[in-house]
């Protein structure tokens, strides 16, 4: 069961979808929720403007975004803040300024569970997407992730997308042990394009669900088209209100870490996506 969770702080749609499914979690399992909003001093790095009488101009460039930066972290400390005390949650909010993924790190192994927004940054001015951030964490932490599109879900039911690779049986591990399934409709999903494979491997993933109590069906694709595809068709379908998955799709040594299929996914969530690697 679930009982210290990290949420990521951020002010985009998505952000705000990640504080609802977190502040939820803490009080539907009285796990201890803390914040974490930073600044990536690499991103406030301005690029040299290569001109005489220009450095000036840099260094006054990269000091309004330090700023834009500091108040942004400021405003999401205190909206957490306010958020825990109208919800009479403990607060605790964690702060860092530097290079994010050691932070992330740091911060995630001391927790069962990260909760961020698609794309969630830590700069002033535009987030940017987490996948590539959200990858190499994963290869650095035991922690899962949930990582949540721009809108709530509209259900509750649950679709976990299963390739029987190590990563998926781990993915599949975490969420049941998590709790997160429990009384919740489960499908695993397994595409393929071939009948046998795709029973046969989802037939695996129920059975171990179901072990843990979990009340799961078997839903093998036949198809040729790429999984991604399939497992929004499939949570469109459902309204399901998450999607587990681990790395999903290999499709060269790029994606080894954490896979084409669920990078897309990651990219736009069509619901909260439970990853892990």
């Amino acid at each position: 069961m679930l009982k210290r969770i990290l949420l990521l702080l951020g002010e985009t749609a998505a952000s705000q979808t990640a504080r609802a499914i977190a502040f939820r979690l803490t009080r539907d399992t009285g796990a201890a929720l803390a914040g974490l909003a930073g600044i990536d001093r690499t991103a406030l790095a301005m690029p040299s403007l290569g001109r005489a009488g220009t450095g000036a101009l840099k260094v006054r460039l990269e000091q309004d975004l330090r700023v834009q930066a500091e108040d942004l972290r400021q405003r999401l400390h205190a909206c957490h803040e306010a958020e825990c005390a109208a919800q009479g949650i403990p607060f605790e909010c964690l702060a860092f300024e530097g290079e994010p993924l050691a932070a992330l790190q740091v911060a995630a192994e001391t927790r069962d569970l990260v909760v961020a927004g698609h794309d969630t940054g830590f700069h002033g001015g535009d987030e940017v997407p987490l996948p590539d951030l959200l990858a190499r964490l994963l290869a650095r932490t035991p922690r899962p992730f949930l990582v949540c599109g721009d809108d709530p879900p509209e259900g509750e039911d649950v679709v976990v997308g299963y390739d029987a690779s190590i990563p998926a049986m781990r993915a599949l591990q975490l969420f049941a042990l998590t709790g997160l399934g429990q009384g919740r409709r489960v499908k695993v999903v397994c595409v393929d394009q071939s009948q046998e494979e795709a029973t046969r491997r989802a037939g695996g993933a129920v059975s171990y669900l179901a072990s843990h109590g979990l009340v799961v069906e078997a839903v093998p694709v036949i198809s040729r088209a790429a999984p991604s595809e399939a497992l929004r068709l499939e949570v469109a379908n459902l309204k399901a209100g998450l999607l587990v998955m681990g790395s999903y799709g290999h499709a060269g040594w790029r994606d080894l870490l954490f896979g084409s299929t669920t990078r897309k996914l990651a990219e736009n969530p069509p619901c909260p996506l439970f990853v892990y690697h």
